[in-house]
């Protein structure tokens, strides 16, 4: 997936694409006279970039899950129940597995706390983030 620039008059983005058709499609999206064109290729980083790059995205969904948490006004027993039951999975965000995160964190069952729509919202963050390295 290679980067591409998305702009029209003075407005632009750059966003990773499969291709400048997938590029194209998603300009057009945007309205009339968007154009898109290819910026530049994606590179895999290196080891240790991966490794500080897989670190951070797993911070920031520790982050926003328990941001998340603190939105819906839940009880301390509640608290303890959703962070026992996301035990594992904050162990392997802690460690930077994401692919571990995509394996386990779908298979969470849902309830009044962890919603199906927090579910899908966590689930799609690690399927998109780990598209970026395919």
């Amino acid at each position: 997936m290679n980067y591409y620039r998305i702009y029209k008059n003075d407005w632009s983005t750059v966003r990773q694409f499969a291709s400048i058709n997938d590029a194209q499609t998603f300009a057009e999206s945007l309205g009339t006279g968007y154009v898109a064109e290819f910026w530049k290729a994606f590179q895999q980083p290196d080891v240790y970039q991966k490794l500080q790059m897989d670190m951070d995205f797993c911070q920031n969904l520790i982050s926003e899950f328990l941001e998340d948490n603190r939105n819906m006004n839940i009880t301390p027993e509640q608290s303890d129940a959703v962070l026992m039951k996301f035990k594992d999975i904050l162990s392997f965000a802690q460690a930077g597995a994401v692919a571990s995160l995509n394996v386990h964190l779908p298979l969470i069952p849902v309830d009044e706390i962890f919603t199906q729509e927090r579910k899908n919202k966590y689930v799609n963050q690690v399927s998109e983030y780990m598209q970026i390295f395919e």
